[in-house]
């Protein structure tokens, strides 16, 4: 996919305006939001200034920035089980140039024809090589959250790995 449009890696949020390019992107960094943009549509990116938070911070705004915001899964557990939070991709194309999302679209139909469609179907999404693998391996998938801990939970997440009881 590189080769068709060159994509450059931020973290959305930070301590200065100029995002600093990430070369790979760092297992440290899991569930931490960055974003991913070109050149041609986003040449002088830039993160805008938060002053009522506590810190204030920089962060990239997807509304008037060209640029694709990957959330990164989490590794973690639910009731004592290992468990992977669902990450996504996300842009808003409102005010954009048509490239911008045939840029996006092109992402998306990489990931349908690769990827392996969420077993878990209620969630939907994909699943990448190694948490696909991980999954049939006994990992639980989980939303884009942690779920509290309640009946109707224990339920659903409990059908991914029935036991054979």
């Amino acid at each position: 996919m590189h080769d068709k449009e060159p994509l450059e890696a931020a973290m959305k949020r930070g301590n200065t305006a100029t995002p600093e390019r990430l070369a790979f992107i760092p297992e440290t960094i899991s569930g931490q939001t960055l974003v991913l943009w070109s050149e041609r549509f986003a040449p002088n990116l830039q993160r805008d200034y938060v002053a009522n938070a506590q810190p204030p911070y920089y962060l990239v705004q997807e509304q008037t920035e060209s640029v694709i915001e990957l959330s990164l899964s989490v590794l973690t557990t639910w009731e004592g089980q290992p468990a992977l939070t669902q990450g996504r991709i996300y842009a808003v194309f409102e005010n954009k140039q048509a490239e911008f999302e045939k840029c996006y679209e092109r992402i998306v139909r990489y990931i349908r024809r690769r990827w392996r469609k969420n077993p878990a179907a209620w969630m939907g999404g994909y699943l990448g090589p190694a948490a696909s693998d991980w999954f049939d391996r006994g990992g639980l998938l989980l939303p884009h959250y942690i779920p509290p801990v309640r009946s109707d939970w224990v339920q659903r997440l409990g059908e991914q790995h029935p036991s054979g009881c």
